[in-house]
This record gives C-alpha cells, sequence and structure tokens, in this order.
C-alpha cells in the first residue's frame, strides 16, 4: 500500500500554494487545486466553506493547526538553508534546526494556515 495524497481544507488555497510551491518545490496541476511532490505524494487543497469545522487546537499564534507534514530534504544544510529562508521571509519557526536523541535531523516551522511543516535531513 502507498499514501497517495492528503486533502487540506483551506480559507486561502492560492497562498497555501504558493507556499508550497516556493519553498517545498511542489508543481500545481492546470486547476492549481493538486499540489504534486518529487516521490508522486500529492496535497489536494480544498477551499474551506462557512459551515467546515475543525478538531483541532490553536497554536503558539491562536492559528488552528490542522495538519501536520514531514518532508525529507535531503541533508541538514538544506534543512538549515530553509529554515533560515523561511525565517528572513517572516515565516514562525517552531522548532530551530537540531538534533533529536534519536539522530534525526530536524526544523519545523508554520505554513500560512498553521500547520506544522516539519523539515527533515
Amino acid at each position: 500500500m502507498k499514501m497517495d495524497h492528503i486533502v487540506i481544507s483551506s480559507g486561502n488555497p492560492e497562498q497555501m500554494k504558493d507556499f508550497y510551491i516556493k519553498y517545498l518545490g511542489a508543481v500545481a496541476d492546470s486547476e492549481g487545486t493538486v499540489l504534486c511532490f518529487k516521490g508522486g505524494f500529492r496535497i489536494k487543497l480544498m477551499p474551506r466553506g462557512p459551515m467546515s469545522g475543525s478538531r483541532s487546537l490553536p497554536n503558539s499564534s491562536g492559528v488552528q493547526t490542522l495538519v501536520s507534514l514531514a518532508f525529507r530534504l535531503g541533508s541538514r544544510k538544506r534543512v538549515n538553508i530553509l529554515t533560515s529562508r523561511l525565517v528572513l521571509e517572516g515565516h514562525e519557526v517552531i522548532c530551530e534546526p537540531h538534533l533529536s536523541g534519536s539522530s534525526h535531523y530536524s526544523s519545523s516551522v508554520y505554513d500560512p494556515e498553521g500547520n506544522i511543516v516539519e523539515l527533515i535531513a
């Protein structure tokens, strides 16, 4: 079995699309609602309607965290560079690049809608 895609309910799909294209190399389909990544994984952005709810808790900025995604960047250097770029461009970093107890090097940031994006070496 292989994971095919996830759907993210979004209040601003265009802003989300731009974030994932700019920072994580996504390619949008012709309608701009499906983002494709190397390795075949896809994110479908679905506009959030007025009746949609969330079972999530607010993050430190008071934004609802809906999803947590992890992207393998391939090296510590790439994690450091992308994390620095995100900070310089005003994105909130949850966790600076670090080595965890399990020798796992990563950082975490919020995307424009408060979803957690983990950057893994």
